[in-house]
């Protein structure tokens, strides 16, 4: 653990406590891979400490990868299997920490033997929405050695800035934050974002509701089917009229995509298309996937403001979080109450730019108001 890295039991009291309000008496299911045990123990021992029921599942790294090795046919085994099944059933609350650590070995797998190990993800939330569950994602299971490196930043700088703005937050106000942001994109007609770099975009608003995560799993939430919220949190996304977006947008963050990091990316919008693009760095990148991604891949559909003061610019996976960062993304929106069916998907993130609907600013220079 680094240093400035937010302890174990401080992220388990934010992601027990705080994001799923865990109360006496409940079952909880903690799920983790090797690498991120030290928080998964640790939550079992705030799920104790508050009086709860934990149910600790592990998938072992290195038996991971001999089970795909030794038994390579994964549809067998990867799937929600009855005994899984009967826990979600009777569980209140779900942590999360994804896997596997080797994540670029994982994407590297032929696609065929990739989909059979993801092919659970509906039926595991078919499931829990019946069951009701509270849960969320971490996003610390993701930050790997290894995914750091093929993106090019420090595993341990990643985790810290993780784990400081999972504790470091106020979800309060971040709620109040998201609530605000959600009612203006929904009720308005119109939104503008410009900037000191030259940005200046026009979208039209359709009067879709936006899907906010402001970490915390409500009882309307559950009600909603909104079971899941990501930590560390904080977005209001919006599936914008996939025709109307209009002008010139200039990255000045970082996006982490899955076929490499992109840097610097600017796009030029025409009758809701992107009609040019480039990139100071990773232009190959991007390249990569959108030349072959077929038909929707340059529709821009989805527009999300991001809410977490206590996220630095540019962390990977959760670039869009940063508490005034717009994030603009081409590809399928259909997820978020858009049209586009598209399964590409791809986004720029810009820092310090101002958000009007209808000419009142939600966002001025990066600042939320």
């Amino acid at each position: 653990m680094a240093p400035d890295e937010a302890p174990p039991a401080a992220v388990a009291e934010a992601l027990l406590g705080k994001a799923l309000r865990v109360r006496r008496g409940e079952n909880v299911i903690i799920e983790s891979w090797s690498h991120t045990l030290p928080y998964a123990a640790a939550c079992v021992v705030e799920a104790r400490r508050l009086g709860a029921h934990p149910m600790l599942l592990l998938e072992e790294e290195g038996a991971f990868w001999e089970s795909l090795e030794r038994a390579p046919n994964s549809g067998r085994w990867s799937g929600v299997a009855r005994h899984e099944g009967a826990a979600l059933g009777n569980a209140h609350a779900y942590v999360f920490f994804p896997g596997p650590a080797d994540r670029p070995r994982f994407r590297n797998l032929p696609n065929a033997r990739s989909r059979q190990n993801t092919t659970n993800n509906d039926e595991w939330y078919r499931r829990a929405r019946a069951a009701k569950l509270r849960a969320v994602r971490s996003v610390l299971g993701y930050a790997s050695d290894q995914q750091a490196a093929h993106w090019g930043v420090s595993g341990a700088a990643w985790r810290t800035a993780l784990s400081q703005a999972t504790v470091g937050v106020d979800y309060a106000a971040l709620v109040k934050d998201a609530q605000r942001a959600s009612a203006k994109l929904q009720s308005g007609t119109t939104l503008r974002i410009t900037a000191a770099n030259g940005t200046d975009v026009t979208l039209k608003l359709r009067r879709r509701r936006p899907m906010v995560d402001d970490g915390v799993v409500t009882p309307q939430d559950v009600k909603d089917g909104a079971i899941l919220t990501v930590s560390p949190p904080g977005t209001v996304v919006v599936a914008v009229d996939e025709k109307s977006a209009e002008g010139v947008a200039i990255a000045n963050r970082p996006s982490f995509l899955r076929s490499g990091r992109v840097e610097g990316g600017q796009w030029e919008m025409k009758a809701g298309k992107l009609s040019n693009f480039w990139y100071t760095d990773g232009q190959a990148a991007f390249e990569e996937v959108y030349r072959p991604a077929g038909k929707g891949r340059d529709v821009v559909g989805l527009f999300s403001l991001g809410l977490n003061p206590a996220l630095p610019p540019g962390v990977p996976q959760v670039e869009d979080q940063e508490a005034g960062a717009v994030t603009l993304a081409v590809g399928g929106n259909h997820a978020q109450g858009g049209t586009n069916r598209s399964p590409f998907i791809s986004w720029i993130v810009l820092g310090e730019a101002t958000v009007a609907v209808d000419g009142k600013p939600v966002c001025d220079r990066g600042k939320l108001l």
